[in-house]
């Protein structure tokens, strides 16, 4: 196929619009990046202005913040125990309950269905839900920041309509052989079903991963050996002080030093670093995940 120098100018227009937009929104990333990796006296000779990687990268903001502390390990150790198990739990509820509500012959089906889509569109508010944790007995425990979240409506109706449109030779077949409900989901459905669990829980990992305001709801001051790293972050983040309990010593053996603002954005790439690995490994499973069970006939 001829293309036009038309077509040529257009297309070469709209990668060099398409770069400077994407070029635009990673700025603040790499800009993060740069400026943690920078020691004050060149954030210093650079007036704050930090356009390309520093030429004397430095190490001793993230020594200081993973190596001088158990305070941000701890925190770690408590968002990864949440996000595992919170998307763990969170698929095994919201998988079990849209494979019986795609059931044709599911008693109430209808009035069930209503109600799952009562709780996407409004929810039982803040008081209620404190009021709700607190009497249940998971205040100040980890589990309040996992429980509350467990039922998904949103999830369970793109679990439902995948699951209705796996192919029903399939679910026959099994049922000729004499698997019962509960083999067909664990030996059909669960295999068929890899990609809208791999963006379903993708999706459930990074809510638990970056999740900050029900810990500051349901852990007073008292547990804060129940923080999660990005509850520790937004209360430390203009607060590096708080790194170390005798206060922070910017000053090691060769004399350089690192600022405030440094120790600011270190924090903030050890927060987000593993999402932004996690992240891209599960991305080809986002459309494919989520849109299939909708497009299949």
């Amino acid at each position: 196929m001829i293309i036009s120098a038309s077509e040529k100018f257009y297309r070469n227009m709209c990668a060099i619009l398409a770069t400077i937009i994407a070029g635009i929104c990673l700025y603040p990333l790499l800009y993060t990046i740069f400026v943690s990796f920078t020691s004050s006296e060149e954030w210093v000779s650079k007036g704050g202005i930090m356009w390309f990687f520093p030429v004397k990268p430095t190490l001793v903001a993230y020594q200081k913040i993973l190596g001088s502390t158990t305070v941000i390990i701890r925190a770690v150790g408590i968002s990864v125990f949440r996000t595992t198990f919170g998307t763990f739990l969170g698929l095994a509820i919201n998988s079990i309950a849209a494979f019986v509500l795609s059931r044709k012959d599911l008693p109430g089906k209808k009035p069930l269905m209503l109600i799952i889509l009562f709780t996407i569109l409004f929810s039982g508010g803040l008081i209620p839900t404190y009021l709700t944790v607190q009497n249940l007995g998971l205040k100040n425990s980890i589990w309040a920041l996992i429980v509350p979240g467990l039922f998904n409506g949103w999830n369970i109706l793109i679990f439902k309509q995948f699951f209705e449109n796996v192919p029903k030779d399939l679910e026959d077949s099994a049922r000729i052989d004499g698997v019962s409900e509960v083999g067909l989901f664990f030996r059909i459905i669960l295999p068929s079903s890899k990609a809208v669990f791999a963006a379903i829980g993708l999706f459930t990992m990074v809510g638990h991963w970056n999740s900050w305001f029900d810990a500051s709801i349901y852990l007073d001051a008292s547990h804060q050996n129940l923080w999660p790293l990005q509850l520790y972050t937004k209360i430390n983040l203009q607060n590096t002080s708080g790194l170390n309990q005798g206060g922070l010593d910017f000053l090691i053996n060769n004399n350089t030093s690192v600022n405030d603002i440094t120790m600011q954005m270190a924090l903030t790439i050890v927060t987000i670093l593993p999402m932004l690995i996690i992240y891209p490994i599960f991305q080809k499973y986002f459309t494919k995940g989520v849109y299939l069970g909708a497009v299949k006939g």
